[in-house]
């Protein structure tokens, strides 16, 4: 993009903000960043890095967006249009799920938060409410997941096209219990999530396990004490499990549903990748056996030669 329509797409944010009329507020943030710069070294995660903010900026900029700055594992961006900006939301997830299709040995993992409002618009930035709370928002998408508050969904459902489903209340660090939304982006055809919302499993219509992983675990009551430091010891012995299981399996947290089978017992579901085993507990017993069910049709319509009695 030229710098002319930059400064022009500048403008237009600044006039609208002038004008007492909303904007669009976009963070994101790379998950995993800092235990993959541990693991891979400096020199990777810079690359990877790279690579996350070339491809936003790309995606953002095609919406008539701009790059308020870039923040080494994550971008904050602005739209004058909030349809534009649920636009570049999923065109990002889109464009990141097909890259680390091909490329399943450096995946980006990416979780994106939007909210509105009327920032003050200084000559390099924004401050104000909104970018406070998108960029809170943005902390508790999981990888691949798009989240909204209530105020940006209802503004932008109707104009966008773009199906939004509500989460109920979250507590937001600085703000308190809000109602959040998600933008679904992929063909889902069923989806299961922990009861403390650490994990969502998504089967799609092309016939794929996806999982998506919370960047950090909160205790379900909000409580702080050895129940929370249990509760995130646990998650981040699972989080690493689950990041090392769909790694091996092949395309990093994507899976084709011939290669999984899952059980279910009680509140615990047991997901099969070839000879390696995921874990979810607390999981609503009824809507796993739903889960479960549905998955074993697609297999038998997709892969008749491999279905299982």
């Amino acid at each position: 993009m030229s710098w002319s329509t930059t400064l022009k797409n500048r403008q237009q944010i600044r006039a609208r903000v002038e004008a007492g009329e909303q904007i669009a507020v976009m963070f994101s943030d790379i998950r995993g960043f800092t235990s993959y710069t541990a693991r891979a070294g400096d020199r990777a995660a810079y690359e990877l890095s790279r690579a996350h903010d070339l491809l936003l900026r790309e995606k953002i900029e095609e919406g008539n967006g701009i790059v308020v700055k870039t923040l080494g594992d994550g971008i904050m961006a602005a739209f004058p249009e909030l349809p534009s900006a649920v636009e570049a939301a999923i065109a990002i997830q889109r464009r990141i799920r097909e890259r680390n299709a091909k490329d399943p040995s450096e995946v980006i993992d990416v979780g994106i938060g939007l909210a509105s409002g009327t920032p003050i618009v200084k000559e390099s930035d924004l401050i104000g409410n909104s970018v406070n709370l998108s960029q809170r928002v943005s902390s508790l998408a999981k990888g691949g997941q798009i989240l909204t508050t209530e105020e940006f969904a209802r503004e932008a459902m109707g104009a966008s096209g773009a199906r939004f489903i509500p989460l109920g209340e979250r507590e937001l660090k600085g703000v308190g219990r809000i109602p959040l939304y998600e933008v679904m982006w992929m063909a889902e055809v069923a989806r299961l999530t922990d009861r403390d919302d650490r994990f969502t499993l998504l089967l799609t219509e092309r016939g794929t396990l996806v999982a998506k992983m919370a960047k950090e675990v909160r205790a379900a009551d909000g409580r702080s004490g050895r129940a929370s430091i249990l509760q995130r010891g646990i998650a981040r012995v699972s989080r690493a499990v689950l990041d090392k299981t769909l790694a091996s399996a092949g395309i990093a947290r994507e899976q084709p549903i011939d290669r999984v089978d899952i059980a279910v017992d009680g509140d615990r579901v047991s997901i099969l990748i070839g000879k390696k085993e995921i874990c979810l507990h607390n999981v609503d017993n009824a809507e796993a056996v739903a889960f479960r069910d549905k998955l074993v049709q697609m297999r038998k319509e997709l892969y008749p030669e491999k279905a299982s009695t």
